[in-house]
């Protein structure tokens, strides 16, 4: 599912319900009266967005013209999209406010449990982590030996790396030979990464 903005999800929701119930798409200017929008254009952007992310499609000569692309999966958990993972240099971790990436629901996790960042760079392709691709991570201040984690470094610098302990010195380990390991004597965990989203058209 690809990345949609708060307003946006709202929007679809709606739209996925009111297809549920009468079954027929709501109109713009009764979209725009749902959710008190000042201006028709405005919900016309947010479909357009939507139509473009391949989640809704418009039927020809047809005066309710929306139609759900595919029925989505009633099992899914939303989770949100904190910010931008570097799988190189580190770099500061950046927030991205009211994002979010929807994935298959996983009994293992509860949706409070997880967190996105998207990753940016190419250390962790052995590893088959791509940029572009969004990382899910299980928030927890620990890992094992070989997890792939969210690693904080010196001032607020975040980078995704493999973890390992060493005698008296933490390895940050890529997965792409031309990069280098990082040492630290101590490393914030911020959580570990337990699946790879990737949007279509990447790799």
């Amino acid at each position: 599912m690809p990345t949609l903005t708060k307003k946006q999800k709202e929007v679809y929701d709606f739209i996925e319900e009111q297809i549920a119930e009468n079954g027929y798409a709501p109109s713009l200017p009764e979209i725009r009266d749902h959710f008190q929008i000042s201006a028709v254009s405005t919900v016309h952007e947010h479909v357009t967005s939507l139509v473009k992310k391949g989640l809704l499609k418009r039927a020809k000569n047809v005066s309710r013209s929306l139609e759900l692309v595919g029925q989505r999966f009633t099992d899914m958990m939303e989770v949100p999209l904190v910010g931008v993972i570097t799988a190189g240099k580190p770099i500061e971790a950046i927030e991205i406010p009211d994002q979010v990436v929807e994935i298959a629901k996983d009994r293992r996790f509860q949706g409070g449990e997880l967190y996105a960042l998207k990753v940016h760079g190419n250390s962790m392709i052995g590893d088959g982590i791509f940029d572009g691709d969004f990382a899910i991570i299980k928030k927890q201040d620990y890992a094992a030996d070989g997890d792939t984690v969210v690693a904080v470094i010196d001032d607020n610098e975040a980078t995704l790396k493999r973890f390992y302990r060493e005698k008296n010195r933490i390895r940050l380990q890529p997965a792409n030979p031309t990069f280098s390991p990082i040492y630290r004597k101590e490393v914030e965990i911020r959580g570990i990464v337990v699946k790879i989203i990737r949007e279509f058209g990447h790799h």
